[in-house]
């Protein structure tokens, strides 16, 4: 099972840095600004996945730092998407402004999931010891993704 959900987790970063690298052009405003958030955010979870899979060492200063950069942007996500911010390139649902509430309880989620992990690498020995902690910042990107962002 926690292999299973390792996979998931590092397949999940893994399209988020690529996909975003392609969605981007073309981005301006606001809607920019979103695409560049999410994009960071994707980044920092691929940072820590290679840690997972163990193809990069233990650097709790860098876990801690990519979860302070993913609470940050997560914290902004109500202002990072405005009503109608749907212009293309965006890959935002329109569901997004429709369901308000569930989508900026996600990004509350993500925050304090990221902020705890954040705390947690101040402390941590080994990856192992937050391991769960990072798939769960993972799984609140994918919570988000399945329900407001368009499908790849």
């Amino acid at each position: 099972m926690k292999s299973r959900s390792l996979r998931a987790f590092v397949l999940l970063a893994t399209m988020a840095i690529c996909g975003a690298s392609l969605a981007h052009d073309g981005a301006t405003g606001i809607v920019k600004k979103h695409m560049d958030a999410m994009s960071d955010i994707g980044k920092q979870m691929k940072a820590m996945a290679s840690m997972l899979k163990g193809e990069q060492a233990f650097d709790a200063d860098s876990v801690q730092t990519s979860a302070t950069i993913i609470a940050g942007h997560a914290r902004n996500i109500p202002h990072l998407f405005p009503e109608g911010s749907m212009k293309k390139p965006s890959e935002a649902l329109p569901v997004v402004w429709s369901r308000w509430e569930d989508f900026t309880k996600l990004g509350s989620t993500m925050e304090t999931s990221a902020a705890s992990l954040a705390e947690a690498a101040k402390i941590a020995q080994s990856i192992a010891s937050i391991r769960n902690q990072i798939i769960t910042v993972g799984k609140s990107c994918k919570a988000c993704h399945t329900d407001f962002r368009q499908a790849k």
